[in-house]
This record gives structure tokens, C-alpha cells and sequence, in this order.
């Protein structure tokens, strides 16, 4: 029996009566739909804000509990802090894609929420770094988990007709955290206060609580896999041959995006500390990022034109490329600080919104109901161990770049910062995106599968 996208009379008593009036990608779309979307979408602010304070308070709360302003010690530390933040991300994608599966979509949520918002506030009363890596590890479990879970329920809830627009102006909502993290970072330079406030996300729950209940697709498909009594694990579903061009393509896609992701975006603020050598207004890592939220916003919101213009593969193709070419534009051509360098984060934030927002378009048109959130959690989640392993030598890059000399003998430019050279070398993961997406299934006007 196939499962039908929930209508608005049937979805939630909330549901307007007159949805089948409105013109566009509105048709079909109730109160109960906006409602949930709102929910999501607070939910991907934190998600972003949590997830990106760590990046615009590093050198600051790092050399703080180090007693040091060296670099040298920073940089190593602060990627072993980074690194087991991923760690965590990675390991909650996928164990609460798994939550998701089998308790659903809103507990998965719920818990999630809960996990980070608590740890995020911890972090700001830890006394050495290894305390505060613990924080991040157990904030990264929540916000992994968080992502998959928003973004498989309204997939689900939300109407086909307009479900790609829909999901990549929810993605927004991350983007809009990251903004949001920059503007903590100029208002409250104290890293401990930007900590406490990335508490508030416990808030959220009250509202999900209350006002949400499990996709009528996922509740139709686990009452029908008890009925049939089906005793197959999701590991030997997930892995089953006809998923795994799907797991393959995705993982490496989103992989690809990480890696380049959180190797160069997110040392941005340290490499702009760098280029002002401990000169400037304090202000610039987090005016940087707010640049790049806004930008990221921007290409978020239009990732559902784009892919249903264009298609899911060559939006992801073209994304992916876009992120390097302006991964090199701003890595590679700024020696010393300059408002240039604003509106460049701006053009990487917009390319890097853009194939985010498709990505999470995308994954979850690949796999079947009862496997759409495990599926999406393994293949945004399983880049994370390279990104994490990738990041953590972030440091022993740059002693290698300034050893030997790379910014002089490769790029023939001996003012570049060793954090840009490193970024950049990174960036060349975009690439791999662009290699996975022309081996991919193209899933654009396909409905979700049952």
C-alpha cells in the first residue's frame, strides 16, 4: 500500500480548510504544516549557533585555558577540540537517525535538542581544555543528531509538490545560527557568556512537546513493519545492495563538503587573527562569520529553485565547484587584513549554504521510509570521521607549511598566511562532491519512496 503525502484536512485538526485555494508551492500547505516547519526551523538556528560558537570564541577561550596567545599551541589544541566536536556530530547523526527510525522523528528531536543545549552551556564553566573537549564531544552527539531528525520529518510532513523548497529554506535556519554566533561574539566577547547562552535551545523542547506529533508516513510504515512482523535490523536494511549506490554517493558527496567545510571555513577566525597580528577591534572574526551566515542564508534559501531548475546532481556539481573557486579566491589573495575579505566569506557562505541546503534536499529522496532517517544520518554523518581525523592534522599542516616553506615555493607568495595555505589545501575536498554527484541518481520531480 503506497503512503500519500498527509493531506492539510487529515494532517492535524490545526490544518486550514482552504489550502486547496492557494496558488504555487503553497498549495496543499495547512497551519499544521507552518507549525512544524517553525519548529524545525528553530531547531536549525540552534543547531547552527551551538555548533559555530566553538569556531568564533577558539582563540580566545583556548588561549584563555592554556595561558597563551602562541599559536602554535592554539592551533594543535584547538583542532583536537574541533576534531572530537566532529567525533561526536558523527556519532549522533547516526545514532539518532537510528532513534529516529525506531522511537521517531519528534522523541529523536526532543532528546537531541536536550543533549546539546546542556552540554553547550556546560562548556562555559570548564576550567582546562580537556573539559571543554568533552562539552563539545557530548554537544556534537545533540547536534548531529538534531539535523537528521529535522530534516527527515518535514521532508515527510510537508507536501510533495513543494518539499524541496521547503526543506532548503529550512537550512536556512543553520545558517542563520551560524549568523547569529558572530553577532554573540561582538555583543559578549566573555567565551564563557556566548557558551551560557547557547543553553537556551532547552527552551524549544516545551514547544515540541506540545504542539508536534510523528509524521503520518513514518507512523503508517512501522505500524505496517510490526504487523508483518518483520524481524530485519535497520543495519541489514541500510546495507542492503540496492542502498548502497546511495550511501556511497551521498557519504562521499557530503563528505566532500565537510571536509572543505569545517578544514577552511571554520579556521576563518584564526586566520583572520593571524593576518591582523593581535592588531584590530576584536570584532572582525565575528563581523566575518555574521558576512557569511547572511551570504550562507542566501544560498540556502534558494537550493529547492535551484535543484528543481537545474536538477539535484548538477546543483550539488556546480555548488561544489563554486566553493572552491572561492575558497582560492580568499585564501589565496589576501596578505593583510581588509573589509575585501568580508564580502569574500560572503561568496564562499553563499556556494557552501547552497550545497548544503541540496544535500539535505537530496538524502532523503534516496531511501525508503523506514530507512530515511538511518540512511540520511549515515550519509551526512559518515564524512564526519574523515572530517574529524582530517581536521585534527590541521596543526601538523601548519608546522608542515611553515617547515618547509609552501607558501614560498608552491604558491610563490611568501606573505600568505600558513592557516590560508592550509585552509586551502583542504578546499580541495570540494572536489570530491563533484566527483560523487556525477555518479549519482537523479531524484528530482520523484516522489518520496514508500
Amino acid at each position: 500500500m503506497a503512503l500519500s503525502d498527509p493531506s492539510p484536512e487529515t494532517d492535524s485538526p490545526l490544518s486550514s480548510t482552504s489550502t486547496h485555494s492557494r496558488p504555487g508551492w503553497l498549495e496543499g500547505v495547512g497551519k499544521y504544516h507552518l507549525m512544524v516547519f517553525f519548529g524545525c526551523w528553530m531547531g536549525g538556528i540552534f543547531d547552527g549557533m551551538d555548533s559555530t560558537l566553538m569556531s568564533v570564541v577558539m582563540p580566545t577561550a583556548i588561549g584563555e585555558l592554556m595561558h597563551t596567545a602562541d599559536k602554535a599551541i592554539i592551533g594543535p589544541i584547538a583542532a583536537y577540540v574541533t576534531s572530537v566536536f566532529l567525533l561526536g556530530w558523527m556519532t549522533g547523526g547516526i545514532l539518532f537517525g537510528i532513534i529516529g527510525d525506531k522511537l521517531g522523528r519528534v522523541r529523536s528531536m526532543i532528546f537531541s535538542i536536550l543533549l546539546y543545549a546542556i552540554f553547550t552551556g556546560l562548556a562555559g564553566l570548564a576550567h582546562d581544555w580537556h573539559q571543554l573537549a568533552v562539552c563539545r564531544f557530548l554537544t556534537g552527539l545533540g547536534i548531529g543528531g538534531e539535523l537528521v531528525s529535522i530534516s527527515t520529518f518535514l521532508a515527510e510532513v510537508w507536501p510533495n509538490r513543494s518539499r524541496a523548497l521547503a526543506v532548503g529554506v529550512l537550512i536556512t535556519s543553520y545558517q542563520a545560527g551560524v549568523f547569529i554566533a558572530g553577532s554573540i561574539n561582538t555583543l559578549f566577547h566573555d567565551w564563557r557568556t556566548a557558551f551560557w547562552i547557547g543553553a537556551l535551545p532547552a527552551l524549544l523542547v516545551i514547544f515540541l512537546r506540545m504542539a508536534m506529533r510523528e509524521s503520518d508516513r513514518w507512523m503508517e510504515a512501522r505500524e505496517q513493519q510490526l504487523q508483518q512482523e518483520q524481524k530485519q535490523s535497520h543495519a541489514e536494511a541500510l546495507f542492503k545492495k540496492q542502498h548502497a549506490k546511495s550511501l556511497l554517493v551521498g557519504g562521499l558527496a557530503f563528505g566532500g563538503l565537510l571536509v572543505g567545510y569545517w578544514a577552511s571555513l571554520a579556521w576563518i577566525p584564526l586566520w583572520i587573527q593571524d593576518l591582523l597580528h593581535n592588531t584590530g577591534t576584536g570584532n572582525e572574526r565575528g563581523i566575518a562569520t555574521m558576512y557569511q551566515g547572511i551570504a550562507a542564508m542566501a544560498g540556502c534559501g534558494l537550493a529547492g529553485v535551484f535543484s528543481n531548475w537545474l536538477g539535484r546532481r548538477n546543483t550539488i556539481i556546480w555548488s561544489s565547484l563554486g566553493c572552491f573557486a572561492t575558497s582560492a579566491l580568499l585564501f589565496l589573495s589576501n596578505t593583510t587584513f581588509s573589509s575585501t575579505i568580508y564580502w569574500q566569506c560572503a561568496g564562499l557562505g553563499f556556494f557552501i549554504g547552497l550545497i548544503q541546503a541540496v544535500m539535505y534536499i537530496y538524502l532523503p529522496e534516496l531511501f525508503p521510509t523506514l530507512i530515511r532517517a538511518s540512511g540520511t544520518g549515515f550519509c551526512l554523518n559518515v564524512g564526519r570521521f574523515v572530517t574529524a581525523v582530517a581536521v585534527f592534522y590541521v596543526g601538523d599542516l601548519l608546522k608542515l607549511v611553515a617547515q618547509h616553506h609552501l607558501a614560498t615555493s608552491w604558491l610563490a607568495n611568501p606573505q600568505l598566511s600558513t592557516y590560508g595555505v592550509a585552509a586551502f589545501l583542504f578546499s580541495i575536498a570540494y572536489l570530491v562532491a563533484v566527483i560523487a554527484a556525477l555518479f549519482g541518481e537523479e531524484t528530482r520531480d520523484r516522489p518520496l519512496l514508500d
